[in-house]
């Protein structure tokens, strides 16, 4: 196949340059800005140096501002660049005979149901601006596919962790990484993760599946894990025991409160958990490392983990 593939200087996008060309494919990454296609998406369709012969479309290029950054809370302009742009993306490669497009969106779009994994056909209450962009992208790219008949899948990833990521789960690596003692052994909120190789396994798959077109997955390793259990596989990975404290929930909210961080300790403890089988139903498709195997083989890697593909 020959893909385009939009994002490649994020951490998700150069990885999967590298996958797509050692199975075979004939990758063009999608440039702007001087030279290039242009900088503002929207302006694609009149860009004449789209590539010809092209099969597919990956589409991971996203505005993704850190939560300190007053950008993070601009959904007009998110919207612009998250929505607005995919959509002038998918109008032109449907225009230009492409039959396939792949849509990196997030789970975030989901309302979290604390243990309760939570189902692609649950309700859709986006936990972001970056979120709301996303669904709003969704929403737009399927207007294109009714329209021209364009293949569309839609794939909704949990944080995603691997080499150049950020976000708190990079966080919780790098503490992981100091060998300090932490208080989360007695932590009972589970989260669901992707390791970035069954991201990359499971984009290669929606590319490539018949079955996949029409389709939106949400994305996840085979089981969830508490905080506790994440930095204890990463420092099982890095030969070092797992120095958790069995400190109380209770007691860490209590210096959340104190502290005044109690909204971001409700977003750190609470749970989100996804449910992947309908992936597993459509495509056959199962993610080829546990939690603990991606947790082990960042930490050794010396990587940090991510929340979601960067522009």
């Amino acid at each position: 196949m020959r893909i385009l593939v939009s994002g490649t200087h994020g951490f998700i996008g150069r990885r999967l340059l590298t996958l797509l060309v050692a199975h075979g494919h004939d990758v063009v990454a999608l440039t702007r800005g001087p030279g290039g296609a242009p900088a503002d998406l929207v302006d694609i369709g009149g860009w004449d140096g789209w590539p010809g012969g092209l099969d597919a479309v990956v589409h991971l290029g996203a505005r993704n501002p850190s939560r300190r950054d007053l950008a993070a809370r601009d959904l007009p302009g998110l919207t612009h660049v998250n929505a607005d742009g995919s959509r002038a993306l998918a109008q032109r490669a449907a225009a230009e005979g492409v039959r396939r497009f792949v849509f990196l969106s997030s789970a975030n779009v989901h309302r979290p149901r604390g243990l309760t994994p939570v189902r692609e056909s649950d309700e859709l209450h986006p936990q972001s601006a970056y979120a709301a962009s996303k669904l709003a992208a969704e929403t737009a790219l399927a207007g294109v596919a009714a329209e021209t008949g364009l293949e569309l899948c839609i794939l909704r990833p949990t944080p995603v962790y691997g080499p150049g990521g950020r976000g708190m789960v990079a966080r919780l690596v790098q503490l992981a990484r100091t060998g300090l003692p932490l208080p989360l052994g007695q932590t009972s909120a589970r989260r669901s993760v992707l390791a970035l190789d069954n991201c990359l396994d499971a984009i290669l798959a929606a590319l490539t599946h018949p079955e996949a077109a029409g389709q939106t997955f949400l994305l996840a390793d085979r089981e969830p894990l508490s905080l506790g259990d994440m930095v204890a596989a990463a420092r099982i990975g890095l030969g070092r025991p797992a120095r958790l404290v069995p400190l109380p929930e209770s007691a860490l909210r209590r210096l959340a409160a104190l502290v005044g961080r109690r909204e971001a300790f409700d977003r750190l403890f609470g749970s989100f958990v996804v449910d992947g089988g309908h992936i597993a139903a459509v495509l056959g498709w199962q993610p080829p490392l546990s939690s603990e195997e991606g947790f082990r083989r960042a930490a050794m890697a010396g990587v940090e983990t991510a929340g979601g593909p960067r522009r």
